[in-house]
């Protein structure tokens, strides 16, 4: 069953990944640049949420079918969890407070650093997830899903770390709209490859 939620909660993230990514781009072209940049944010919280859900739901399970990559599958799969609950809420609220009009620009730069923050803590847990026990599924698929989910991480903490300065520069003045999108679509394209990658992992899983 842990496999199983995984990858719903990792399809949830990519759609909503990909959504993001898709409103930011219409942000740069300059339409409506001040909804676009609260809806996104919105949306990137969802994103962020759904997978932390779905880890929470079933995360008794998952760390008995996770090895630990390093150090404590445990500690690395509840810290990324708490993250990504706890930053996609902050960033759901921020995005409708800024929706609402109450400093939307100041708002959605701390959203973006919020967001950034999240990645990097959920490195670690998506490094994890790509371990799910896909014993009896077919070696070459699982091992190929495997490494996409261990390169999926590590892109996912260096887009966080971008994102974080982006945020920050955004947040002291320097093209705020702009440098928000910006981070948005990186975040966006940074959950669509990770969920794409553990999803891949979890339905080899699932097929055993």
């Amino acid at each position: 069953m842990a496999p199983k939620v995984v990858l719903g909660g990792s399809l949830a993230e990519v759609l909503c990944g990909a959504a993001t990514i898709v409103l930011a781009i219409i942000g740069l072209t300059g339409t409506l640049p001040g909804e676009l940049t609260s809806v996104a944010t919105i949306v990137f919280g969802a994103a962020l949420i759904a997978h932390g859900g779905a880890i929470a739901s079933h995360f008794g399970g998952l760390t008995r079918t996770t090895p630990s990559v390093e150090w404590n599958a445990r500690a690395e799969l509840g810290g990324g969890m708490g993250a990504e609950l706890v930053c996609g809420a902050a960033g759901v609220v921020l995005g409708v407070l800024a929706l609402l009009g109450l400093a939307p620009v100041t708002l959605t730069s701390i959203a973006v650093i919020v967001f950034g923050g999240a990645l990097l803590l959920g490195g670690g847990a998506t490094a994890d997830l790509g371990a799910l026990d896909t014993h009896g599924a077919r070696m070459h698929l699982a091992h190929l899903a495997r490494q996409a989910s261990m390169a999926a991480a590590g892109l996912q903490s260096l887009v966080g770390a971008g994102a974080v300065v982006l945020g920050i520069l955004a947040l002291v003045g320097i093209y705020p709209m702009t440098l928000t999108f910006v981070a948005l679509l990186a975040l966006g394209s940074a959950v669509v490859v990770s969920g794409s990658a553990v999803s891949g992992r979890a339905a080899a899983a699932f097929r055993r």
